[in-house]
């Protein structure tokens, strides 16, 4: 029975829901523009390093000289009197002051005892290790105070390559640990020797990557700011992950997480570089909550390049029969992951071995993995996560394969990939693959790459003495990472909220790092209550306002903190719908929410404008929403049900629940004076299951594949014999610039994940693995039967140059 208000109200609404029939709007699938993108082009954005006060102290690092020394003795006495300094933080003032910084693993699992300080104590183990820091009224005072600092260092031996320091004989990288072997592990299915035995063709390689970092556009920035009235800690910086910051801190400061609030503003790209775990966290929240004063950090350009990762060594043999079926792979990985520190970058070597065999049914695989830690800096997150080595180790193992057969590459690949109707399907590793039609893939590459074309420019090219190669690779980017034991461990949190006006707010607990996720997670709530986009505003990066979780990694935003949005408007949509049930009398079945009106199927007459049958639950709420649960707000965490971290019979767990992939296509030119690459065609074909926003993927997949370019052909960390990153500016670490990169033509395809309930999967690194695999199989083409000798990235001119066919005296 209607009651009269709610009676009166109906008849009040008739006339206008009538005259304005609602339109029918999916916004999932559609290119909606980012929200406040008018802020980046103008210029309006603030970063972290904005929201430095006049009267914030700014700290400058005394760094380590050495990659391995004890140190005897530190002088800071002349520093403390320098002009404008106000404080000089040591190793020994921390130990004093503060709590070892917790490590991404247990520290059980550890081959020896590990205590992570902010600032190193008694031992350096890597040449730019902070060792004092310096506080003063200005950076420029602070810096030259830093100089003032006497060490009195003993050298010790360094380890400097995984493979001496892998052996027993080496000296250890940490003086309390007995081995440098961080890890060692072996992945097995079926038997490798056998079939290696009966295999028809057997061909051996190797493959290795120098040491590289990202390069973001803005460098790391910490702001801390003790209230010692309120007794809280107000962290503003650069932190993909608020919410792990925070238990960080709270863990090295000694405080409960309550007196700690992290807030990331809008951040110049993270690309994992911006992961939790970097020592200057803890250092100006030290030493604010020390002085009662506000504390900045602002990394130069020159120490952003001591971060370091993705050096690795692949030693694998590949066998087949003789129509081009592979039968084993056995891969030896060799990581060098630098000085263990508190930040989980290390992981990727974790990662790579489990990536093993990618696209590609083969039923013989064994994949060993040995994790080195030396005194070079430690690693930080990267794009790719160590899922690209792997990618790039797998194609090009493929080539060499093909060629030592006499059949084409890309045949040899249809022959052996995984079929569409196999999935689910688990990998050695007990990786779960959710979705894929890697043939389908293949077939819609071929009609956006002219192959014939380049085949015929290749042998024109190779009459005029020119070198053109054609490449082409796979990729499975495994993403939505959860390791066992880390912190946070696999689920993302968010809150919706709606207005008594009618507006939407979403509250979530992942970060955007500049790829425009708050776009995508409005338009992900819009179609659940049937609203246009504008009316949600996403709130992120908070930890006082945004419930608890990771934050920003492994591409999560729309897969988790997306998918607990939406479990959460979902759960509101039912509670609105029980109001609207009695205002517009019908079943709850006949219900539609779309055009920003609740609609009677099939009655365009009886509709209901959103935001009156929202005003209605809260101005009624002991009559017409008697039922409703009041405020309209709820809360939803999402975990995936395709993680899994309790072993199974073989000692598997399966730590990514999402599995996007791509192939891609490439025509390159080596330059025979120069050994210079020139990238004159690139097409690519992705698949990340539903997409959201075809504008702001296709964004994230075209960034990927000009980082993956650069990482193919330019980008490397070099360090001298001594350990010192001698990389120290774009001058020597070689980015692509616009005019180096290619017209990339993307198709998409789309396999919803069966696993997720929204069918997405993650869209933020797919392209880098795919594009460093692909243009270093064009390159080793170019380079025509010489090319097999191609074992290294990135592939520098000198390296080309040598491999040139003929005479290059």
């Amino acid at each position: 029975m209607v009651d009269r208000a709610s009676a009166e109200f109906v008849g009040q609404q008739s006339a206008v829901t009538a005259a304005s029939p609602p339109q029918t709007t999916r916004w999932v699938g559609a290119s909606v523009p980012r929200k406040q993108a008018g802020r980046f082009v103008t210029g309006a954005s603030e970063y972290a390093a904005d929201l430095i006060r006049p009267e914030t102290l700014r700290v400058a690092l005394l760094r380590s000289p050495h990659a391995h020394a004890a140190i005897r003795s530190l002088d800071v006495s002349a520093a403390r009197r320098a002009p404008g300094v106000v404080a000089v933080l040591t190793g020994n003032d921390v130990t004093e002051l503060s709590k070892p910084m917790p490590t991404r693993v247990p520290r059980e699992r550890f081959p020896g005892p590990i205590d992570v300080w902010c600032l190193a104590v008694d031992e350096v183990l890597y040449v730019g290790q902070p060792v004092a820091a310096i506080v003063a009224e200005r950076l420029a005072d602070a810096e030259a105070a830093a100089r003032l600092i006497e060490v009195d260092y003993q050298p010790l031996d360094a380890v400097l390559d995984a493979a001496s320091g892998a052996a027993a004989s080496s000296p250890p990288a940490r003086r309390a640990w007995a081995t440098n072997i961080v890890f060692r592990d072996s992945i097995e299915q079926g038997d490798v020797a056998a079939a290696v035995a009966a295999a028809d063709h057997v061909v051996r390689g190797t493959m290795s990557f120098g040491a590289a970092t990202t390069a973001p556009i803005e460098t790391r920035c910490y702001i801390a700011d003790w209230d010692a009235k309120a007794e809280k800690l107000a962290f503003h910086g650069t932190v993909q992950q608020p919410h792990p910051t925070r238990w960080l801190l709270a863990q090295a400061l000694d405080l409960p997480e309550t007196s700690i609030r992290v807030v990331a503003p809008q951040m110049g790209g993270t690309f994992g570089l911006k992961m939790v775990g970097h020592p200057e966290e803890v250092i100006v929240a030290l030493l604010s909550r020390r002085l009662q004063r506000p504390v900045a950090f602002v990394e130069s350009r020159e120490e952003c390049f001591l971060a370091n990762a993705r050096e690795q060594t692949h030693e694998f043999e590949i066998a087949a029969r003789a129509d081009g079926t592979i039968t084993a792979f056995r891969n030896l990985v060799r990581a060098d992951v630098g000085a263990i520190g508190a930040g989980g970058g290390w992981l990727m070597a974790f990662v790579t071995p489990t990536v093993f065999p990618t696209v590609y049914a083969i039923a013989n695989c064994a994949i060993d993995s040995v994790v080195v830690t030396t005194n070079k800096p430690p690693w930080q997150g990267v794009r790719g996560y160590g899922k690209e080595t792997a990618n790039v180790v797998m194609e090009r193992a493929i080539e060499l394969i093909s060629a030592e057969l006499g059949l084409d590459p890309v045949e040899v690949r249809r022959r052996n990939l995984l079929n569409k109707d196999g999935f689910p399907h688990r990998l050695p590793s007990g990786l779960m693959l959710d979705s894929g039609d890697y043939e389908g893939a293949l077939d819609q590459l071929g009609e956006l790459f002219d192959r014939p074309h380049w085949s015929a420019a290749k042998a024109e090219a190779q009459n005029t003495g020119r070198h053109i190669g054609i490449g082409f690779a796979f990729e499975l980017t495994p993403e939505g990472a959860s390791f066992p034991g880390s912190m946070p461990s696999g689920f993302e949190t968010s809150m919706v909220t709606v207005d008594p006006t009618g507006s939407i707010r979403v509250a979530t607990s992942v970060t955007s790092p500049g790829s425009g996720n708050e776009t995508g997670i409005a338009q992900l709530v819009a179609d659940v209550f049937g609203v246009h986009p504008d009316r949600i505003s996403v709130t992120q990066g908070d930890t006082d306002i945004t419930p608890f979780g990771g934050g920003n990694t492994s591409s999560r935003s729309l897969m988790f903190g997306g998918a607990a949005a939406v479990l959460a408007a979902r759960d509101l949509r039912d509670r609105i719908a029980t109001c609207a049930v009695t205002l517009l009398q019908a079943q709850r079945d006949e219900l539609d929410f779309e055009g920003g009106q609740i609609v009677v199927r099939g009655h365009a007459d009886r509709a209901l404008p959103f935001e009156k049958a929202v005003s209605t639950i809260y101005t009624f709420a002991y009559s017409t929403a008697l039922d409703v649960e009041l405020p309209l707000q709820v809360t939803r965490t999402y975990r995936s049900g395709n993680v899994r971290h309790t072993p199974d019979a073989w000692g598997r767990i399966s730590s990514y629940p999402s599995f996007p992939y791509a192939v891609h296509a490439a025509a390159v030119e080596v330059d025979g004076a120069t050994g210079c690459v020139s990238v004159l065609d690139y097409a690519a074909i992705h698949d990340c299951g539903v997409v959201v926003n075809p504008q702001l993927v296709e964004g994230q997949f075209r960034g990927a594949v000009a980082m993956g370019i650069g990482a193919a052909l330019w980008e490397e960390l070099l360090h001298d014999e001594g350990g010192a990153t001698t990389t120290r500016r774009f001058k020597s670490y070689v980015l692509p610039r616009a005019p180096d990169l290619p017209n990339v033509r993307i198709g998409h395809r789309c396999t919803p994940s069966p696993l997720h309930p929204l069918g997405v999967k993650g869209a933020g690194e797919s392209g880098f693995g795919g594009a460093m695999a692909v243009i270093a199989n064009a390159v080793a083409d170019a380079l025509g039967e010489t090319g097999r000798r191609l074992s290294r990235l990135p592939c520098k001119p000198e390296t080309l140059l040598d491999l040139l066919p003929g005479d290059r005296t």
